[in-house]
């Protein structure tokens, strides 16, 4: 089985953070789940554009599938011992950018002035 994910770049201002998602970010709502894109938010405290950059790949043959969350757990550790691994076990099939407009007094319910 092939496992599909990214290894995401999210960019707001002068700040970044990049992490593992499975499967292939297009949108907003394909990263709203994972802790990690929700951290980084957090801390953008006022409207602003936020850039996405996406390279998606596949970790094995056959079948392929998402990648669970217990798989980028290891994919990660895998990374943290050395970038080689994406290059030397993993085939990067498409890059993807996207971007949106944050704006934290919209998701309180707030009013922006």
């Amino acid at each position: 089985m092939a496992l599909l994910f990214s290894q995401v770049t999210v960019t707001a201002g002068n700040d970044a953070t990049s992490f593992l998602v499975g499967g292939i970010p297009r949108e907003y709502d394909d990263l709203e789940d994972w802790k990690e894109f929700n951290d980084f938010l957090k801390y953008v405290d006022e409207e602003t554009e936020v850039l996405v950059h996406a390279d998606a790949y596949l970790y094995g043959d056959g079948e392929t599938s998402a990648a669970s969350y217990s798989d980028i757990l290891w994919f990660s550790s895998r990374l943290k011992s050395g970038r080689s691994f994406l290059t030397d076990y993993c085939d990067n099939i498409e890059k993807v950018n996207f971007s949106f407009t944050w704006s934290p007094e919209e998701l309180f319910g707030m009013e922006m002035e």
